[in-house]
């Protein structure tokens, strides 16, 4: 017996759905930043949310809302690192800190993930007819997951060369990555990424406060990437927004 084909969702539908997705995905973007605000008692919050922005990108962004009816082979693509990241993410957090090479394919697959997955909503943003309260919730949702992305590959370039990023003092400088508790960190789990999310959003915004250094050349370039990625994604959107904001017939945005 032929199933009939499932049909093709109405615009109205899709609309509601990518508003939808911009509001969950700016809740967990939050989550996180509250976590790393608090690293002692929100730590699980924080590595939970990570998931969970991974799972709703990949999902939301691997189908319709990335434009086409169909997966494409492109979809495929994409929806296969979406899926392979949160195993990578757990295989990360949970080995121990000594196994170095265990971030590499992390690093990788987070890397080219994340890039895609921008390019991916700021094309959805470009669908809207125009400038809501729920796009600038997108716009704004898609600037967090760039400086929390890349503060997660920062972490990731920390634990395979320790020392990449040191924080300069009036002793000289140190390493910003500890244990949480004290001690020796006996997994990734148990080491403090705070600062270095921190740094991410500063490299992100170009502000450079100077308290914190990367050391090494991966570290470097890295810093020089964020510090290109914030100013540029910001230009793009800008761009979605004004072109969008009196909507197509030149009426007000709505809500």
């Amino acid at each position: 017996m032929i199933r009939p084909s499932a049909a093709p969702a109405t615009p109205e539908v899709l609309v509601r759905r990518r508003h939808r997705f911009y509001r969950r995905l700016l809740v967990l973007c939050v989550l996180v930043m509250l976590s790393l605000a608090f690293p002692q008692t929100l730590s699980l919050v924080g590595s939970v949310s990570y998931l969970l922005i991974t799972v709703l990108t990949t999902v939301e962004l691997s189908g319709c809302l990335a434009g086409g009816v169909g997966r494409s082979w492109s979809d495929r693509l994409f929806l296969a690192l979406g899926c392979t990241n949160p195993f990578l993410q757990l295989y990360w957090l949970l080995t121990p800190e000594s196994r170095r090479l265990s971030g590499v394919p992390l690093l990788l697959i987070t890397t080219l993930f994340i890039g895609w997955s921008l390019v991916r909503l700021v094309r959805s943003l470009g669908r809207e007819p125009r400038a809501t309260r729920s796009v600038v919730v997108g716009a704004v949702a898609g600037y967090l997951l760039l400086g929390l992305s890349g503060g997660l590959v920062l972490s990731v370039l920390e634990t395979i060369q320790p020392g990449s990023f040191l924080a300069n003092t009036a002793d000289g400088q140190a390493a910003i990555v500890r244990p949480q508790a004290g001690g020796r960190a006996h997994s990734v789990w148990e080491l403090d990424f705070a600062r270095i999310n921190y740094f991410a959003f500063v490299s992100l915004t170009t502000t450079g406060y100077g308290d914190i250094t990367p050391a090494k050349p991966p570290a470097r370039m890295a810093s020089v990437v964020l510090g290109i990625a914030g100013p540029l994604y910001i230009a793009v959107i800008l761009g979605v927004l004004i072109n969008r904001f009196k909507g197509p017939e030149g009426g007000a945005p709505g809500n």
